[in-house]
């Protein structure tokens, strides 16, 4: 789809409108084990019709008569929303996207799914048999928000399950997740700057960042800094870490007050450090910290600015009605899409799980939040990650408020309201001075228009298919043809190409991509004429493809031969 995106000639970004399981199965061969992370929102199994075409192998009616459902005139006689098949029809449903999604993670890659309470259950089942029980990680829970009007609990959390393409192999490598603390470079700039206006008086430099912690809301993410509330020439830091020994049965012995020089009260547990070396070492690091007289214990001091990673807790906090109206915001206030991601919290994850020039795939776009993740983290960490956003051309619900408004800036589908959150963001992004790849590129599924595999002869087909075969490769566009020949070579959607200048009159494409051996070398002309073949004997180590009907007999074998000895590969179309 050209002119649907931005700086599509250099963008690795890509959009896909289509049915997900196609177009999976499309890319499973350019992208086997290059994902490094899969994000995933799949349509919660709430017991409506799904918007995708799957069709369930067992028919409704005889199924629920089978279980007893429903008697012989169709009447049911047991809730279906406690039945197998309410489960099952979502399980079958997603079974198949997960299974090629497996294939496409790299070997250190990772999958996170969001899902509700309804089945998170089997959803884990599910994973373990696609994934191995041995390679879960963990489940996330996001607390969103809480409603007064449930009858029992008010639930107000998501969970996200979180899988390994291999545990085995991030081990091997010694891999350690960490995160930067949220906020810590505006703390520093706030300390300095209190530093160069007060000095080295401290409680001034205190009470003014302890106004600045204030103004942070109980759902912002660097709320948890504003413990750090003592100060001196090191920064913002707590003194309140424990040093006994964890679970009893530590160390025990003396420790003499640095200043006192009396002996302090020794834990119940034992110290947290094995010998008396080291816990002086850790005081000589600074790492300890001594009240003031010896009645006192003594504590671990964390400092702020030497400790502004942390592990992601499994517990996050991100409050849903914000995410909207943060989304809102992009359409001018206007709410064309319920219940989107918040985007800052996916840039989070996205930067907690890849590095810096990996690709993140999102096969359920919805609004387009993971793209805009990927971008904010981009921008926050001075990276190059890309993405791949693949949604079907569903239409909205003009019964809600949000589909009648979506309607209105004509976003009558799903996919128009991805790309144009897309386009929104990437302007408005660069308005603020964003730099790096903030653009995307569209594909949309269709019917393949090489109906059969490229090492097939057009005369080894029916007479009737081969010339139904030629008349659809007549009218089929290039840039579409290109498409459809790099994904079943193998190569890449963000494969850059060129025209090649050379003699003959043939119009000669090259193609080229980092993880493919071999550049491919295209002409789509209906007569190539010899010179070409000049040309391509200079090629060295290249896939050469044109169209079956494009050489004689006699020059295919000239073109083979002249090709081999190029240690080149000759497909036709």
């Amino acid at each position: 789809m050209p002119k649907a995106g931005i700086d599509e000639e250099t963008t690795g970004n890509l959009v896909i409108v289509g049915d997900n399981l196609q177009v999976l199965l499309a890319l499973q061969k350019s992208y086997a084990s290059s994902i490094k992370l899969i994000y995933i929102d799949p349509p919660y199994n709430t017991g409506n019709d799904f918007i995708y075409k799957d069709t369930f192998a067992v028919d409704e009616e005889l199924y629920l008569q089978e279980t007893r459902q429903a008697d012989l005139h169709g009447r049911l006689v047991s809730n279906p929303q406690t039945s197998g098949r309410f489960h099952s029809n979502w399980l079958s449903f997603m079974y198949p996207r997960l299974a090629v999604a497996q294939r496409l993670l790299r070997e250190d890659g990772v999958i996170v799914v969001s899902i509700d309470d309804t089945e998170v259950a089997n959803l884990r089942l599910l994973m373990n048999t696609i994934f191995g029980e041995e390679n879960f990680i963990a489940t996330l829970v996001w607390d969103r928000n809480r409603k007064n009007d449930a009858k029992y609990f008010s639930v107000g959390h998501e969970y996200m399950l979180v899988y390994a393409r291999n545990v085995g192999r991030l081990q091997d490598d010694g891999v350690i997740l960490r995160a930067p603390k949220e906020g810590v470079e505006e703390v520093r700039e706030q300390f300095a700057k209190l530093r160069g206006e007060h000095k080295d008086d401290w409680e001034k430099v205190r009470e003014g960042l302890k106004a600045f912690y204030a103004t942070f809301s109980e759902d912002d993410p660097r709320k948890p800094l504003a413990r750090f509330t003592k100060v001196d020439d090191r920064g913002p830091h707590r003194t309140d870490g424990d040093i006994k020994w964890p679970g009893g049965g530590g160390p025990k012995y003396e420790v003499i007050h640095p200043v006192t020089k009396k002996p302090v009260k020794v834990p119940s547990s034992g110290w947290r450090f094995p010998t008396p070396e080291r816990f002086w070492e850790e005081h000589a690091a600074g790492r300890i910290h001594f009240p003031a007289t010896e009645s006192g214990e003594p504590s671990v001091r964390r400092d702020l600015f030497t400790s502004a990673v942390q592990v992601l807790p499994s517990v996050q906090y991100s409050y849903a009605q914000n995410a909207a109206k943060r989304f809102d915001a992009i359409f001018g206030g206007e709410r064309v899409f319920d219940n989107p991601k918040p985007f800052d919290d996916l840039a989070t994850l996205v930067n907690y799980l890849t590095g810096t020039d990996d690709v993140v795939l999102d096969f359920f776009a919805g609004s387009g939040s993971t793209g805009h993740g990927v971008w904010l983290a981009n921008q926050k960490f001075d990276t190059k990650r890309k993405f791949i956003l693949v949604q079907i051309d569903a239409e909205v619900d003009q019964k809600a408020v949000s589909g009648k408004n979506a309607a209105k800036l004509m976003l009558d589908t799903i996919d128009k309201i991805t790309c144009e959150r897309l386009h929104r963001v990437s302007k408005a992004m660069k308005a603020e001075g964003a730099i790096g790849d903030l653009g995307f590129r569209v594909f949309k599924e269709d019917s393949p228009a090489l109906a059969r595999p490229l090492h097939l002869a057009v005369e080894q087909l029916q007479k009737g298919q081969a010339e139904l075969f030629k008349e659809k490769l007549a009218h089929v566009q290039p840039a579409d043809l290109f498409t459809e020949v790099l994904l079943l070579l193998g190569f890449p959607l963000d494969t850059k190409r060129e025209q090649v200048p050379q003699d003959s009159a043939n119009t000669l494409w090259r193609f080229e991509h980092p993880r493919m051996p071999q550049p491919l070398l295209l002409c789509l002309d209906p007569r190539i004429d010899d010179d070409l073949l000049d040309t391509l004997r200079d090629k060295q180590n290249h896939i050469f493809v044109c169209r079956d009907e494009a050489l004689t007999d006699v020059a295919k074998a000239r073109f083979y031969d002249a090709l081999k000895l190029a240690d080149s590969t000759f497909k036709v179309l």
